[in-house]
């Protein structure tokens, strides 16, 4: 019977991998926010059309925004990238497979805001501006183009390293760098590093020509104090209260509830909420393979300016898990099933004690058996877990199938001794026999072995055999007399064997 999304049948002491066979593929982002005049343009060659909320944004699709104007477009693992007035990007790639991402926007024109969530190995996040390029880890700032075609970038927190003409500089949190052509990059300290006015500042101040690197920097530390001092304005008359956010959630969203200022706007993710000093909530969510750390920083708008409310967090995981089911013991196989492999790529293991008996890689849930060794043994299922008491289970599982199992005699069933009247009047031989066709010639599928010798049982021992499983038994012959021996073989799967062969001494 087909069980679940697979049915699988693993053989003994064999590792396998099965997967959904997804590889590295195009996936779309999705936007969440639209305000303005915003179009886009479709594989970068149909006509420009106005940008709707809820709609895909894929591979070398464009998007351009008019003045006052913006477009928050939701990555496949909870990213944001928000597109700037006056501004123009390509995404050029966009792949999301097992987890992992590899994004490149391409930013033609003005600046985009960026909230990039922590990047997985395999991953990776990018930008291009003009001939510049900047990778990111798992933070927030501003990449950009100025009116003149240099580039710019900034951080609010995190690393990016930002690199053209062959000349690479590595910011942090709370830095900007600007590009100008032939000359070295500038790299300055602000508070405001991440905020859209400041770096709209730092653009034009830095297609002055008339400007040196100090002048640079010396503006932008005035500006920069100029722009903490009405955010701190701002915060004393703004500010947001949110419930607990759970340390670790097992569904691809987070509910997040916040009670804010009336009048002020507040974003988490691309979700932006008018505030009416009531509690609001938000739903960030993201594509399911996308585990790990989620952040999320949070904005508000009041009195035309924006500023950071707040910083939430949380970690997207799910514990695999594999349990046993029916043990056929005839069949020699247990029925198993997953939960939480599905787009979470991981390992199952099978142990008979502490051996590894099977083993696959599983991105899918699925059900199957597993082949068993003989006997009964104690088998330990285990699932790649960030918790091992959740993915480990472990079980007393049996094998002891039905087999045409028959009683052979060594010498036939009747033999004579023959002995000089000198000798003796008795004799002691051996009575060997083997027991064929066990499983694996495996003992312990043999409950019990009697051997009685003239109706008294007699202790036997174990020797080796050509023909299956081999015992032993100590006679006594006593000349003219006809010795009777009866061997009963009772096997674990509850057939039971006899038979008889008879010793004469002359």
């Amino acid at each position: 019977m087909l069980l679940g999304k697979r049915f699988l049948t693993a053989a003994v002491v064999l590792a396998f991998s099965v997967s959904s066979a997804v590889a590295a593929a195009p996936k779309s982002g999705k936007v969440r926010l639209v305000i303005g005049d915003v179009t886009f343009q479709k594989g970068g060659k149909a006509k420009w059309q106005p940008l709707r909320v809820d709609a895909k944004v894929k591979e070398k699709d464009r998007i351009k925004t008019a003045f006052e104007s913006t477009a928050s477009i939701a990555f496949p693992d909870g990213s944001i990238v928000a597109v700037a007035e006056l501004s123009e990007v390509e995404f050029a790639q966009l792949l999301f497979a097992d987890g992992s991402q590899v994004s490149m926007v391409d930013v033609k024109q003005g600046q985009v805001r960026f909230d990039a969530q922590k990047q997985k190995e395999g991953s990776s996040f990018k930008f291009k501006t003009g001939t510049a390029t900047c990778s990111i880890r798992g933070t927030d700032g501003i990449v950009g183009v100025t009116k003149n075609g240099q580039s710019v970038g900034s951080l609010n927190s995190g690393a990016m390293d930002m690199e053209q003409d062959g000349q690479k500089v590595s910011i942090g949190a709370n830095q900007f760098v600007a590009f100008r052509k032939g000359k070295a990059p500038v790299v300055g300290e602000a508070k405001n590093a991440g905020d859209p006015e400041f770096m709209k500042m730092v653009a034009e101040v830095v297609d002055d020509t008339t400007k040196s690197d100090a002048d640079i920097v010396a503006t932008a530390k005035a500006f920069d104090e100029k722009i903490e001092k009405e955010k701190a304005e701002l915060r004393a008359k703004y500010s947001c209260k949110f419930d607990n956010v759970p340390a670790t959630v097992d569904v691809n969203t987070v509910k997040i509830g916040a009670t804010c200022t009336a009048g002020m706007d507040v974003s988490i993710g691309a979700e932006t909420i008018k505030s009416t000093g009531e509690k609001m909530t938000f739903s960030p969510s993201w594509e399911k393979g996308a585990f790990g750390d989620k952040k999320f920083v949070v904005m508000c708008s009041a009195e035309k300016k924006m500023f950071e409310c707040g910083r939430l967090a949380t970690v997207y995981k799910v514990d695999r898990e594999a349990s046993f089911g029916n043990n056929d013991e005839g069949s020699c196989t247990v029925a198993f099933i997953t939960k939480g492999f599905d787009e979470n790529k991981g390992s199952l293991k099978l142990y008979v004690g502490d051996s590894l008996l099977q083993q696959m890689t599983l991105n899918v849930d699925t059900s199957g058996v597993f082949k068993l060794v003989s006997g009964t043994n104690v088998y330990k299922l285990v699932s790649e877990s960030a918790d091992p008491k959740v993915g480990t289970v472990t079980r007393k599982l049996k094998c002891y199938p039905s087999t045409e199992v028959a009683i052979e005699f060594k010498g036939g069933k009747s033999e004579i001794i023959r002995k000089k009247l000198s000798q003796g009047a008795a004799a002691y031989p051996d009575v060997e026999f083997s027991v064929r066709n066990v499983l694996d010639n495996d003992p312990k599928q043999i409950k019990s072995v009697l051997v009685k010798i003239n109706g008294k049982s007699v202790p036997t021992k174990i020797v080796p055999s050509d023909v299956g499983l081999g015992y032993r038994a100590k006679l006594r012959l006593d000349r003219g007399k006809v010795t009777k021996v009866f061997v009963e073989v009772t096997m674990h799967n509850g057939k039971v064997v006899s038979a008889e062969k008879t010793f004469e001494l002359r």
